[in-house]
């Protein structure tokens, strides 16, 4: 009888817990499955940590979804039109063989991309072929 209390306290917290992990990697499975979808971490300028994500292409945008999180919306978002993707690119050491680091600015803010360099191509693919504004006649 001593015991059965801690078990009822336990045993929901640990089922909640599992739960969570359940969600965290159907929701990681569920973005990487995106067609247009890559992995692509991000950090700020100033920041030395890079935050594991998901970035999707859109038709004029990138959304970029945090791995660890569950917010159903991207952490970040940038406009096709606005993201200028520098010529600036650094192998990253270690075990992150292969992965490429880039320096991005979309209007006042750069930020730091890092994903494997066949996405790189792909960035600035898709970045270029931005269809021309119409402007308008006049």
């Amino acid at each position: 009888m001593g015991w059965t209390w801690l078990l009822w306290l336990l045993v929901p917290l640990v089922s909640l817990v599992l739960l969570g992990g359940i969600l965290l990697l159907l929701r990681g499975r569920a973005l990487a499955r995106v067609v247009g979808s890559f992995d692509c971490a991000w950090r700020p300028l100033e920041s030395q940590d890079w935050v594991g994500g998901v970035a999707i292409y859109g038709v004029d945008r990138i959304d970029w979804y945090r791995i660890v999180s569950l917010r159903p919306t991207p952490a970040e978002r940038w406009a096709r039109a606005e993201l200028v993707v520098g010529p600036e690119r650094r192998v990253l050491p270690g075990d992150r063989a292969g992965v490429v680091e880039v320096r991005c600015t979309v209007g006042d803010e750069e930020f730091y991309l890092a994903m494997e360099g066949a996405a790189v191509h792909g960035l600035t693919s898709w970045v270029e072929s931005t269809p021309p504004m119409d402007i308008g006649t006049t």
